[in-house]
């Protein structure tokens, strides 16, 4: 005979709401969440999981299936267990009448708490073979079994509880009333405990994971602000290399000149001193150009600044600029040709920023042009931004210089045209500021044609770059 009877103790029919497929760990009730509180008394484990937990009203009774090939095991089962309460919830009987049937069962009905399993159905050990089957094919460590044959000869006792994994053996002929109900509170207390044990792995191993990755994260974080902190002390050495190098230099002009003046003065023209004394400004001039650019990168770099975005009229500002530096280029016999804007250009910007931005790229100009060249410096406004275009006739640039154009100590094979002094922090500085007022500046530039640096600036906040 071929049938499956699934019934409660008091053999009424199961409703919707109990034939729900649930994992083990679903039939996790009040007492062993207790238990858990004591095992565990400082942790939020229970706050934190997620009430799988057949606390619901869905998973409100244990599961029990008594596999068995023959009707009066099935029936005395649930007369003994009618009425039969463990840790506040029913029971919830299922029957099968083979191996096979139990597979289905098991299948359909994972949250099995306890197996009452029969040794001899279909075949002699078809009820080991299932235990098998529920161990190493579903992998459910968790249903506690136990084992109760008539034959005790076909499934020795001692030699089935070592090779298989089953939680108890009975035989049969010995099963009282008492027997079946002890088993019975004792399989279900197994099964709890087991659940717990597994939740409380899975809690922790869900720690571990979630704390072996914010070690990762840190140790990261750790890696990239190690990585900084080398770039910076890199940084630092080289600041200091380049500061000591660079000031060497005229300090020993200041020296030696200033010593000559002291030891021989008698023996030097008027027109001599007076060449030591500009050879002295030079110098005082190049360190303090040296000396003003490393406390204003420092200043950059510290965020100590404050940025004014305000309308400025730029065309004042350039102006002004270009008739400064008019004279300077005039030394070098340097033409700078101002083509005079038509239209109003003002900015939204931050004016001192402005002028040092502006200040830096006719500086430049000014130092790499060529004896009798000329410079142009353009003046352009459209719709969203006005732009500044300063081309000099130097030597120009190849494609990888102007990769690193503004970086910080660009050593360039360019030199200034007329001996000037360079520190390589000009352009670093233009490009700092300028992102400061969400403007750009980039160069167009050939090698021995010269070049073009341009820059922008928004001319009202919705336009900033």
């Amino acid at each position: 005979m071929s049938k499956i009877i699934r019934r409660k103790h008091d053999e009424t029919p199961p409703s919707a709401e109990s034939q729900t497929t649930a994992s083990p760990v679903a039939r996790l009730d009040y007492p062993i969440a207790d238990k858990l509180k004591k095992i565990l008394p400082e942790s939020s484990m229970l706050e934190n999981m997620a009430c799988p937990t057949g606390l619901d009203e869905s998973h409100i009774n244990w599961g029990i299936l008594v596999v068995d090939d023959e009707e009066d095991v099935h029936r005395i089962t649930r007369l003994v267990l009618k009425g039969f309460v463990y840790q506040g919830k029913q029971l919830e009987i299922l029957s099968a009448y083979s191996a096979e049937q139990a597979k289905e069962m098991l299948t359909e009905h994972p949250d099995v708490a306890l197996i009452f399993l029969d040794v001899v159905m279909e075949t002699h050990d078809a009820g080991l073979q299932l235990v098998r089957h529920i161990r190493e094919t579903l992998r459910n460590r968790f249903v506690c079994i136990i084992l109760r044959t008539g034959q005790a000869g076909f499934a020795p006792e001692e030699e089935v509880v070592v090779k298989y994994e089953i939680n108890d053996y009975a035989e049969k002929t010995e099963l009282s009333r008492q027997k079946l109900i002890s088993l019975t509170a004792t399989g279900l207390r197994g099964y709890a405990d087991m659940i717990a044990i597994e939740l409380c792995r899975q809690y922790l191993e869900e720690k571990v994971t979630e704390r072996t990755g914010d070690l990762l994260r840190h140790n990261e974080k750790l890696r990239h602000l190690n990585q900084e902190l080398t770039r910076l002390n890199q940084e630092r050495n080289e600041f200091l290399g380049i500061a000591a190098h660079d000031l060497k230099n005229p300090l020993q002009a200041i020296q030696g000149s200033a010593e000559l003046i002291e030891t021989a003065y008698d023996s030097f023209s008027r027109d001599q001193i007076i060449d030591f004394a500009k050879m002295i400004g030079e110098s005082s001039q190049r360190m303090f150009e040296l000396i003003s650019n490393l406390l204003e990168v420092n200043r950059i770099e510290l965020g100590d600044y404050k940025v004014v975005l305000t309308q400025v009229d730029v065309f004042p500002i350039l102006n002004k600029l270009v008739n400064d530096y008019a004279l300077r280029a005039q030394l070098k016999n340097i033409q700078i040709d101002f083509e005079i804007p038509i239209t109003p250009c003002i900015a939204y910007t931050d004016s001192q920023m402005l002028y040092q931005i502006l200040d830096n790229l006719l500086s430049n100009a000014v130092k790499y042009t060529f004896h009798g060249k000329n410079i142009v410096v353009r003046l352009l406004a459209n719709s969203d931004a006005i732009r500044c275009e300063i081309q000099d006739e130097g030597l120009g640039l190849n494609v990888e210089e102007q990769k690193k154009l503004f970086n910080k100590f660009t050593k360039l094979s360019t030199r200034p045209t007329g001996g000037e002094h360079s520190t390589g922090l000009g352009l670093f500085i233009v490009k700092k500021l300028i992102d400061a007022v969400r403007g750009k500046v980039w160069c167009a530039s050939e090698q021995g044609q010269g070049s073009t640096f341009c820059v922008e600036f928004p001319v009202e906040p919705s336009s900033s770059h």
